[in-house]
């Protein structure tokens, strides 16, 4: 053994390491070294080729969208492309079906300047808002525009029924069968892992660690996002509405459940999925309990469920009282029981009111204290009883905010209805998959 040098896993003879073999062996590797390098700068060449590309692409439709017509002097002129490279990459979207010639302009001497938009043709969103007892389906085109909406009732919240439920309602509602589908946004109270496409926790559903996402993906085939309900409404507004005027926005909601998000500088905050549960701050020490198993939450003494238990418990009317018997906990038989108690018993509904106001007008006083926002969106169901809190609950937010706090919050009420909280996930779908990158520069 003494002509070998051991290794820990092999045996080499020590005459192996003659010059000429140790030379010849340096250079092998050598050759192996630089080839790898070689196709390694030729990897990232063509990757960072591709990525510019994809970029500069994600930053014209961007800005073909922001504007609906826009023409490629013009596009040149906002996103700082060359025009040579503005008219390769609107040549290269064309061909793709992604945008299309749309009209002229008006010339100011020459040849009239060709327009350029999406093409709505090219695909459609699926919106899907998953509520107690239902889910609501929005189709919008490829600019976005609403082409299609429907609502359908279930009675159980079981995903794999959901799911169900929403391929069914989608195969029924949209006229174009052979649309291609670019994707699926989902709103789902409660909080959600967006990342993952996963709902943690929603009380009001009853579910936890749900992958609706993959579900979703298994049926369809296409690509997933979810988003909390309310962050989604909030994304609306953000996107259509007063929000992006403002740098600091809450957004609460009020109805069958009762929720919140949060905008600063033109963004949803919502950290690990958990913030905004405006519903689960405490207004009543020692109160009703609440799904998320704590006492005397916003949502416990002032959901559409508490609010009918509490008109059940005090009216004269023997008919209100029957009729509570048969209210379950859906979003359609609670509004329909409020109405009918606003009918038959007047005096006990805006009592419960009354304590309603209060109960909003704490909760609102406590957001402006914490957060101090320059504008303060309420939306949600109980809009259609406004009259009969809003008011009151605003003017008790004011006068009780810290020092002059209340003063400085712009109060507004949701003003594009139900769709919002669909196409709040549609416009970040959207956004995430053809209007934006990961990365701020392009070339």
């Amino acid at each position: 053994m003494n002509d070998y040098i051991r290794y820990p896993s092999l045996l080499i003879p020590d005459n192996a390491f003659s010059p000429g073999i140790v030379m010849g062996l340096s250079t092998f590797i050598m050759k192996i070294v630089n080839s790898l390098k070689k196709e390694s700068d030729d990897v990232k060449r063509r990757g960072s080729k591709d990525l510019i590309k994809e970029i500069n692409e994600k930053l014209i439709l961007k800005t073909i969208y922001e504007h609906k017509k826009i023409d490629r002097a013009s596009i040149a002129k906002f996103t700082g492309l060359s025009p040579a490279a503005v008219t390769k990459i609107t040549a290269e979207l064309i061909n793709k079906g992604m945008v299309l010639e749309a009209g002229s302009a008006e010339s100011s001497g020459g040849r009239k300047p060709i327009l350029l938009s999406l093409n709505p043709e090219f695909g459609q969103f699926l919106g899907v808002k998953i509520g107690v007892g239902y889910v609501e389906l929005v189709i919008t085109d490829f600019t976005s525009m609403i082409v299609e909406s429907t609502r359908c009732e279930t009675e159980s919240s079981d995903p794999e029924v959901i799911v169900n439920v929403i391929k069914n309602c989608w195969d029924k509602c949209r006229r174009k069968k052979h649309a291609r589908l670019l994707g699926i946004g989902v709103a789902v109270s409660g909080v959600v892992d967006s990342k993952e496409g996963i709902v943690r926790d929603s009380f009001l559903l009853g579910w936890r660690d749900v992958p609706i996402a993959s579900l979703l993906k298994e049926v369809f085939k296409c690509e997933v996002l979810v988003m909390n309900d309310v962050d989604s409404f909030a994304m609306s507004h953000l996107w259509l509405g007063k929000a992006k005027d403002h740098s600091n926005t809450v957004v609460i909601t009020l109805g069958v459940g009762i929720g919140g998000a949060l905008i600063i500088d033109g963004k949803i905050h919502n950290a690990k999925g958990g913030v905004g549960e405006i519903g689960h701050m405490t207004v009543v020490k020692d109160g009703a309990k609440c799904t998320c198993g704590s006492n005397g939450c916003l949502e416990a003494e002032a959901s559409f469920e508490a609010l009918a238990k509490k008109i059940s418990s005090i009216t004269e009317s023997k008919k209100l009282k029957e009729l509570y018997k048969s209210v379950n906990q859906s979003e359609s038989s609670e509004i329909e029981y409020l109405r009918e108690a606003l009918k038959r018993d007047r005096n006990a509904f805006n009592r419960v009111f009354e304590e309603y106001a209060v109960l909003v007008g704490i909760a609102l006083k406590n957001i402006i204290n914490m957060l101090a926002p320059d504008y303060l969106l309420i939306g949600g169901e109980a809009l259609e009883f406004q009259e009969k809190f809003l008011n009151k609950a605003i003017q008790y937010a004011r006068k009780n905010a810290f020092g002059k706090l209340g003063e400085k919050v712009m109060f507004n009420v949701d003003d594009l209805g139900e769709v919002a909280w669909n196409l709040g996930v549609i416009f970040v779908l959207m956004d995430n998959l053809f209007l934006t990158t990961s990365h701020n520069e392009s070339r």
